[in-house]
């Protein structure tokens, strides 16, 4: 999954996962109050056709670095802006969406707000003829006492939809 963020990998329709097109690229930001909020503005205004589809943040997927800020943003009972921290505004974003964070987007230079992926398609995890589960081979030694195993997975992760997604490339 995370190597789809990284990637951006080409869309059906020719353009990038985060593409200004798709409208899920937000502007530079780090992880405060207005970006996370402008974030999710993007977010929920995303179309099928005409129709506004109003979709929601579940996820905020950060650096692990970036962990402790993106939790001071999304919990704090006041705005947190750029520099400081409100002590009177309340925070518009608190708890809008749990943060994911993982060593895998280290050095990236971005942010991203994911849709659940059960209301909205984002990033699916496909199995191979349906498997989900391991597959666990075993072979008896005859020159040795023991057993060797073989564990396989077979699985690939795709983007369906860029909809229930949005970045925001950090400053």
């Amino acid at each position: 999954m995370f190597s789809i963020l990284l990637n951006n990998p080409q869309m059906a329709d020719g353009k990038a996962l985060f593409h200004a097109d798709h409208g899920n690229l937000a502007t530079k930001s780090g992880i405060n109050t207005a970006s996370i909020d402008a974030a999710r503005v993007l977010m929920g205004k995303q179309k099928d056709g005409t129709a506004f589809l109003n979709i929601r943040p579940k996820f905020l997927l950060c650096d692990i670095a970036d962990e402790g800020a993106a939790k001071v943003a999304l919990e704090s009972g006041f705005e947190v802006g750029a520099a400081e921290k409100s002590n009177t505004v309340p925070n518009s974003v608190r708890n809008i969406a749990s943060v994911i964070s993982d060593g895998r987007l280290s050095g990236h230079n971005g942010w991203y707000l994911n849709a659940d992926p059960v209301a909205q398609d984002t990033i699916e995890v496909l199995y191979l003829d349906g498997q989900q589960a391991p597959v666990l081979e075993q072979q008896n030694g005859w020159s040795t006492d023991g057993v060797e195993f073989k564990v396989r997975l077979d699985a690939a992760a795709k983007a369906w939809d860029a909809k229930g997604m949005v970045k925001t490339p950090k400053n």
